[in-house]
């Protein structure tokens, strides 16, 4: 029973035996909101910048830095976030990845008030998922990452990118993690 639903998975994630494997040399620039629990009306926004580049056929860098602020009754909150690291992936099928990161995680938040100021912190993240190609134009993704900073944190990634050309695509993620969500919308060059 198992290796008949594990057969159909993987036979999902292959529906088209001519596309590609997922690319690891590529940016990407979009808008973030985050929603967060308990925070009513507030909700930053921003933009994330994101790149991968492989360094062989298995292991590639990572990076992202992002930015999210808002203004609450005057007091302008600044969230700026850093990741780097180094992946490793593995081929399930001629479409299908299997990956791993370990990253440097940094995060600064900065208030504007009168007797509060900034503050930052730095730890470590883990994170596993897959990626495939379901079609020439269409790529799926999902992933769970563990992020150490300060208190721990475990969060659910799920996206998928639509190929105009081999190089443009246009995509969605939606990030699920224990008091904030995050919703972003990118445009990627694979180069």
């Amino acid at each position: 029973m198992k290796r008949t639903i594990l057969a159909s998975i993987f036979g999902a994630l292959s529906l088209n035996a001519f596309a590609a494997s997922p690319s690891y040399d590529f940016v990407k620039a979009g808008y973030v909101q985050a929603d967060i629990e308990d925070a009513g009306n507030f909700e930053p926004t921003g933009f994330q910048i994101q790149g991968f580049k492989s360094l062989n056929e298995n292991v590639y860098l990572t990076g992202r830095y992002g930015q999210l602020s808002e203004d609450v009754s005057g007091v302008d909150i600044d969230l700026d976030y850093v990741s780097a690291g180094v992946g490793y992936r593995y081929g399930l099928t001629q479409n299908t990845d299997f990956f791993g990161e370990v990253t440097y995680e940094y995060v600064n938040l900065d208030i504007e008030l009168d007797s509060i100021s900034g503050e930052d912190d730095n730890g470590y993240g883990i994170t596993a998922g897959i990626r495939s190609m379901l079609s020439e134009q269409f790529e799926l993704r999902g992933a769970i990452r563990y992020i150490d900073i300060e208190d721990d944190e475990t969060a659910f990634e799920i996206g998928a990118d639509y190929f105009f050309t081999p190089q443009f695509s246009f995509g969605a993620t939606y990030v699920i993690a224990d008091d904030v969500d995050l919703l972003g919308v990118s445009a990627r060059y694979t180069f």
